[in-house]
């Protein structure tokens, strides 16, 4: 008889634990705010967001356009729904002239917490951004840019000066940078095409492809996954674990290619 009754009060929690979960799944909201800053000149952007998707495009040059979709959940501390209204009344944005600052909140209001972005900027704008789980794509910009996500694909496309990409887990694409470059993702491909300057990508896991546009030092390593590079005319350093490696160019500086499993391709 015990054992019964221990074993209905065992059911009868656990049910409740399950029914509290699946209402605190439930209890989930959105909402959104959209804000124009006035500019002139150049602009220093830095966009950081722990989870959710960034975008940023160009548009006017007088002006930064801003729109954060919201999505929260409940927790023990506050509501979704409160949580909602205080960023739609006091979105995480900050100005002092052409220097803006988006997506810093105070860690307790930021819990189960995630705001997407889409940016409309002026063309000549720097920007630093980062999110914790969350794809981004850039487009546009003269530069330079510093992009990283720790789980996410980054896309990167006509960006006038350097470029830095990094994201732990994801696939990297880059399209008319015309300076420097450097890729880094843990595990996924890298694609970077009409690169006008020097190219450093690595990839823990993952296939490089790279097509350069003009002069420059290209540096290529994956642990697993085959290189594949072109139009290089400066020095070359391609390193493989496992994978084949082909490359093809004009040399103007020393070529260093190894593969420890893998064949290798050289067109001169």
């Amino acid at each position: 008889m015990k054992i019964r009754s221990g074993f209905s009060i065992y059911v009868l929690v656990v049910a409740l634990l399950v029914s509290n979960a699946c209402i605190i799944a439930r209890a989930a909201m959105e909402g959104s705010f959209d804000r124009t800053l006035n500019v002139s000149g150049s602009v220093d952007l830095d966009v950081t967001t722990g989870s959710g998707k960034i975008r940023v495009r160009t548009g006017d040059n007088g002006a930064v356009h801003i729109y954060g979709l919201i999505r929260a959940h409940d927790d023990l501390r506050a509501r979704a729904e409160d949580k909602v209204r205080y960023l739609q009344s006091n979105p995480p944005i900050e100005q002092s002239g052409n220097i803006i600052r988006i997506g810093r909140i105070p860690d307790y209001q930021y819990r189960n917490v995630s705001i997407s972005y889409e940016l409309v900027v002026p063309a000549d704008t720097r920007l630093r951004s980062k999110t914790g789980s969350g794809e981004q794509s850039i487009e546009g910009i003269k530069g330079p840019a510093e992009v990283g996500t720790g789980s996410g694909n980054i896309s990167i496309s006509s960006v006038g000066v350097e470029v830095t990409a990094r994201t732990g887990s994801g696939r990297i694409d880059l399209d008319s940078i015309n300076g420097r470059v450097e890729a880094h993702t843990g595990s996924g491909n890298i694609q970077a095409s009409r690169i006008a300057g020097s190219l450093k990508a690595d990839t823990g896991s993952g296939g490089i492809t790279a097509v350069l546009a003009a002069a420059g030092d290209v540096d290529l390593s994956t642990g697993s996954g085959k290189l594949e590079a072109s139009g290089i005319k400066g020095s070359l350093h391609a390193r493989t674990g496992s994978g084949h490696i082909t490359a093809g160019g004009e040399p103007s500086g020393e070529w260093n290619v190894h593969a420890s499993s893998g064949g290798i391709t050289l067109h001169l």
